[in-house]
């Protein structure tokens, strides 16, 4: 995809999402540490809230306790998740781990103690009016991700969140389609597991439990909500790091930071290349080392059973007698199965000699049936008319054979008539298109048609391709696809500083075509005369 297309709409929400697992998969122990450090206890807090009062006989009387306990807890969880979506922006960032300095952590839990607790009536609120509920979560989960600390200012945070919050909407409303598909199979899974779980107890244990003795005692409030929040123990960290990636994304087009985050990646692969390398020649003896080692001393009778071994070689044994003890039958079993596979080889030939003798005598057989007569009587008329019957046989075959030639002649120019397709012209939208798909006529040709056809940015484009084209043609430059036009520039300079003239017209070309194609400036008929002029001096020259 294109970056422009990128920029406009975002990337593919498909793509986000593998992005995002990517991510999961990298994040260190560290990250996932913070976040079910808050997480897991606010779960159960919330588990236990439920349970108590809607079953407690005394839950009028500890309801405002277990509700600031209970808040207490959800801002611990916020905390601690914003902690793990900083650690999440670090890693896709490829920079070392946030250093989390009393003042800093003042300023998160601040941010998130101001934004979050709105989002409890705003969320509910957005569900049932007009209000988009898409947009209010991830407002809030916007907040989460950026509120770290790192810049003070409540309202600061709520307008960059704001901001990324409106940007690429189809794409956010796509990520949170396929989030709630994903999550509803993983719901089921998890229902499935937690109703089997005491089957499967017992199976292996042997204990029984009121719930394996009535399993439907199960179906009850407290179940799903356990379940709920085992839902949400697995699916919220996928949708922090989506919205991680689209912070990062959304930043990036102002900041270059993904630009950055290349550069750094392929720094590191450069680094441990160069590691490697240092490593595995740190491996090789020094030479100075192997020439100051000390030979070994050999004896005498090393020496001699040395040369006997060389001397029995193929190269030096060619003139020596030959050794009758080598052609003794091999006792071994490879003997013997070399032994059996040429009795095969041998009975398998014989067959087949015995198999065409056959077919030679009925063929025989079937020319000549009358041959016992015949050679009683070679002169009688049984004689001639086998003669004539093994010469009408032969001539029959050979008119067969020329009449295959004859037909086989008359249809070889039918076949080699084959028209062969036309290659497309190439599309100028594209950005991999390079000179050398058309000759210079060609691109004239092609940017004349767009001109007549209101295309004017693009017949600018087929005209800057047949300059390059014609310089080609000329040896001027080499055209190469992974040759920028500041390349094709400096190639000109090196090769033609003879002529000034032509490194004018070209770099005045150079210099419209950039900024009409990259800098999208706008294509007048003014601006298409002048390049024409100066591509005519360009052919001139």
């Amino acid at each position: 995809m294109k970056r422009r297309d990128l920029q406009r709409s975002g990337r593919p929400a498909s793509d986000l999402m593998e992005e995002a697992v990517r991510l999961l998969r990298a994040a260190p122990l560290s990250a996932w540490l913070a976040y079910f450090v808050g997480t897991v206890p606010c779960m159960l807090g919330a588990l236990y809230f439920l349970s108590d009062m809607s079953r407690s006989a005394y839950a009028a009387d500890r309801l405002v306790q277990s509700s600031v306990a209970m808040g207490t807890v959800w801002l611990w969880m916020k905390c601690c998740q914003a902690v793990f979506t900083c650690r999440l922006r670090a890693e896709l960032l490829l920079l070392d781990p946030p250093c989390w300095t009393p003042g800093r952590l003042a300023r998160l839990a601040v941010a998130q103690i101001a934004i979050q607790p709105i989002g409890l009536i705003v969320r509910p609120l957005a569900l049932i009016l007009a209000i988009p509920y898409i947009w209010t979560a991830t407002f809030f989960q916007n907040v989460t991700v950026l509120g770290d600390g790192e810049h003070g200012g409540v309202w600061a945070l709520c307008r960059r969140a704001f901001a990324q919050c409106l940007r690429w909407p189809l794409q956010m409303h796509l990520a949170a389609g396929l989030l709630k598909v994903f999550g509803f199979f993983v719901w089921l899974n998890i229902l499935i597991a937690m109703f089997t779980a005491p089957q499967l107890a017992k199976m292996f244990s042997g204990v029984e439990t009121q719930f394996t003795q009535n399993p439907m005692g199960l179906i009850n409030p407290t179940f799903f909500a356990a379940s709920f929040a085992a839902l949400y123990l697995c699916l919220d960290p996928l949708r922090k790091a989506v919205n991680v990636l689209r912070c990062f994304y959304g930043s990036s087009l102002r900041t270059g930071e993904d630009l950055e985050v290349q550069l750094k990646a392929v720094r590191r692969t450069a680094a441990l290349a160069v590691g490697v390398i240092l490593f595995l020649g740190t491996l090789a003896p020094m030479p100075a080392r192997a020439a100051m080692r000390e030979e070994p001393k050999v004896s005498s009778t090393e020496l001699s059973q040395s040369l006997d071994d060389v001397l029995v070689r193929r190269e030096y044994s060619w003139r020596a007698p030959r050794d009758l003890t080598a052609l003794t039958e091999d006792k071994s079993w490879f003997g013997k199965l070399r032994k059996d596979f040429g009795a095969w080889v041998e009975g398998s030939m014989n067959q087949t000699k015995r198999w065409f003798a056959r077919m030679m005598k009925k063929a025989a057989d079937w020319l000549f049936p009358d041959k016992e007569y015949s050679a009683r009587d070679s002169s009688g008329m049984m004689s001639w008319f086998s003669n004539v019957r093994l010469i009408t046989i032969v001539l029959l075959i050979v008119a067969a054979i020329v009449l295959i030639v004859l037909v086989t002649r008359r249809r070889l120019p039918v076949t080699a008539a084959v028209a062969e397709p036309v290659a497309p012209l190439p599309d100028l939208n594209e950005e991999h298109v390079t000179a050398d798909q058309l000759p210079e006529d060609g691109w004239l040709q092609l940017a004349r048609e767009l001109v007549q056809s209101g295309q004017l940015r693009l017949a600018l484009r087929a005209s800057y391709l047949a300059s390059l084209a014609h310089l080609g043609h000329r040896d001027f430059i080499r055209l190469a696809r992974y040759k920028s036009n500041h390349d094709y520039d400096r190639e000109l300079r090196r090769r033609a500083r003879a002529n000034p003239e032509l490194l004018t017209a070209f770099d005045r070309n150079l210099d419209a075509f950039e900024r009409a194609w990259y800098g999208e400036h706008e294509v007048t008929p003014e601006t298409l005369g002048d390049f024409s002029q100066n591509l005519e001096r360009i052919r001139a020259c």
